[in-house]
């Protein structure tokens, strides 16, 4: 695992090595795969709380872990077996123990400050653009100079102890997506409120914008002005956040992704929970958009259109296969991470392979924002291979396919299988043969 991380991944190794052990307990299921985000990301809720908290108020702290606990966003990637959810939990740590090191400058504060700031980075290299800013905030306005001194060198050794694995993984860590900046950039605000999409994707947005415009106008107008003061701090974090990132972008290095961004939620929702807490009309604007984003957050567990990509439902309308079969899929999935809803496969390892099938899928994928559901790409495949005929169209709301037989087994290159693909990008190839096959070898 740690050998794969440096190629195939552009992350930090901290969520993989939690990760081996857990799955180890619980298996490589659903489950076992996804209950330690989810058990992270109901973790990130009380400590938004107590983040609001030594920030601001406790009463902005409970109106932010309201929100959060209902984000949908922040849900989505608590169901995710990817390191998301953990960099939220750890940089709402950061929070936490940085309010309360500038409240008290106490060495507890401070050692947890640098403990969750290490591990945030550790964890994903986004954390760097709030780490840093807590630091240099630290520095020029606690009152124990030293110890935050002392603090800011620990993250800042971690950070030089990752530069060799980033280096490494920039070719993995670049936005990898056929979207243009500027599209992603204008998708950051809409997926940092709302998340992908979902049914009544216009009215929903635009309503929880005019509910959160509402809390900043609050902010700015009717919050006390002791609360504004503490509550421009997360908020100015939030806003560097995502804005180093998008400026690095306009410079020529790109990693805007909007998942990336993710860590901007929490300190963005300790800032406008103090104009939500303002007065009674700001309270029901928390109240509107709390149960607007649980009926987003809800429709998009219930609605398949919505969800995840179906590889269990594209796994069994395949079904076993009578012959070998190649598979040709839409966007990439490896063999190891389908094998739980279709085993038996292999990547090829020679340029030909002999097969009698050939089944070529696309899946439709969450997305930025669509103004509707998500569709899978509906064909005709980009290519065609001399002697297959083309036997079966599936189209569903999730996935589409188009299965071709051929006579007797056929050599077909893996150039020709690969420009079978629904879309134009690179497509993943696989090979299963029949289980008896399996059985006799």
């Amino acid at each position: 695992m740690l050998r794969a991380i440096p190629v195939s991944e552009a992350t930090p190794y901290l969520y993989y090595v939690l990760g081996w052990p857990w799955t180890r307990l619980f298996g490589f299921g659903e489950v076992g795969l996804r209950s330690l985000s989810a058990l992270v990301g109901t973790a990130i809720i009380p400590v938004t709380y107590g983040a609001g908290a030594a920030l601001v108020s406790r009463r902005s702290g409970l109106v932010a872990a309201a929100l959060v606990s209902v984000h949908p966003f922040l849900v989505w990637y608590s169901q995710e077996a990817r390191a998301y959810s953990l960099v939220v939990l750890l940089t709402a740590c950061t929070l936490l123990f940085f309010g309360h090191a500038l409240r008290t400058g106490g060495r507890s504060a401070f050692l947890g400050w640098a403990l969750a700031s290490s591990l945030a980075l550790a964890t994903h290299y986004f954390a760097a653009f709030l780490v840093l800013p807590e630091a240099a905030w630290l520095l020029a306005r606690s009152p124990a100079r030293r110890r935050a001194i002392l603090a800011a060198l620990v993250p800042a050794a971690m950070l030089l102890a990752l530069l060799p694995l980033a280096l490494d993984q920039r070719g993995a860590g670049g936005a990898v997506t056929d979207a243009s900046l500027a599209s992603r950039i204008a998708g950051v605000p809409k997926g940092l409120t709302v998340g992908y999409s979902f049914p009544a994707e216009v009215a929903g947005s635009v309503l929880a914008g005019a509910l959160l415009v509402l809390g900043l106008v609050l902010f700015a107008v009717r919050a006390r002005p002791e609360l504004r003061r503490r509550a421009l701090v997360p908020g100015a974090l939030a806003a560097v956040s995502i804005l180093v990132p998008v400026a690095l972008a306009l410079a020529g290095t790109d990693y805007v992704i909007v998942r990336n961004t993710i860590l901007a939620i929490v300190p963005g929702a300790i800032c406008v929970a103090a104009g939500y807490t303002a007065n009674r009309l700001g309270l029901a604007a928390a109240a509107a958009l709390c149960i607007l984003l649980l009926a987003i957050t809800l429709s998009v567990s219930l609605d398949q259109r919505y969800g995840r990509t179906d590889w269990r439902g594209a796994a069994e309308r395949l079904d076993e296969p009578l012959d070998a079969r190649a598979i040709v899929v839409t966007p990439y999935m490896s063999r190891q991470l389908w094998e739980p809803y279709l085993p038996d496969l292999a990547e090829p390892t020679e340029d030909t392979v002999s097969v009698r099938e050939i089944a070529v899928v696309g899946l439709a994928t969450e997305g930025g924002f669509s103004g509707g559901a998500v569709r899978p790409p509906d064909g005709p495949p980009l290519g065609d291979v001399p002697g297959f005929e083309l036997v079966e169209v599936d189209r569903t709301p999730t996935f589409t396919l188009f299965r071709y037989r051929a006579e007797r087994p056929t050599e077909v290159s893996t150039g020709t299988l690969a420009g079978l693909r629904l879309a134009d990008i690179q497509p993943g190839l696989l090979l299963q043969q029949p289980r008896a096959v399996h059985g006799a070898g």
